[in-house]
């Protein structure tokens, strides 16, 4: 029996390596951006831009794999894993959804699709797992938009560049 998605194997995996560069790049330099409690999320970046290229069953794993890298890296002890879990399959979930119904293949979408990411996943977040403060909270929110926005390019050029012609 064929695969339904040739190629779809080497794709996940592709994708993963990604992941797991994000992950390394997320545990080595993010915090030593962190501007005003803002930091580039190279994890939901990812996942977010990856998601464009995929359905929605591998755009929810995808946003659950970086979820759960992220959560082992940054997450203190019971304080929202669940929630960064869950926000983050979520959204990467409505993107794979948009698969037929939105042109993606554009470095002006992946823009868009990160910095409307990371605002939906941020704010499921904060619904699931509110925080004390919520002027620091929505700062420190801005300035993870400000990077992600600086990052979404960049991403979606390796990506795509990763995944080859066959989208």
């Amino acid at each position: 029996m064929s695969s339904p998605h040739p190629g779809g194997t080497r794709r996940g995996f592709k994708l993963a390596a990604a992941l797991f560069l994000a992950g390394i790049l997320q545990a080595a330099f993010a915090d030593s951006l962190k501007f005003w409690g803002g930091r580039p999320d190279f994890l939901l970046t990812t996942a977010l831009v990856g998601s464009m290229f995929c359905g929605e069953g591998t755009s929810a794993l995808l946003g659950f794999s970086a979820a759960l890298i992220y959560a082992s890296l940054a997450a203190p002890p019971h304080a929202g894993v669940g929630s960064i879990l869950v926000s983050r399959t979520l959204v990467c979930f409505a993107i794979g959804c948009l698969e037929d119904r939105v042109y993606r293949d554009s470095v002006v979408v992946s823009l868009i699709v990160v910095l409307l990411g990371t605002l939906a996943a941020e704010c499921l977040f904060f619904a699931f797992f509110p925080q004390h403060n919520l002027l620091n909270w929505a700062r420190a929110l801005l300035f993870t938009l400000v990077w992600n926005g600086i990052l979404a390019a960049p991403c979606y050029y390796a990506i795509r560049k990763m995944l080859g012609s066959r989208q």
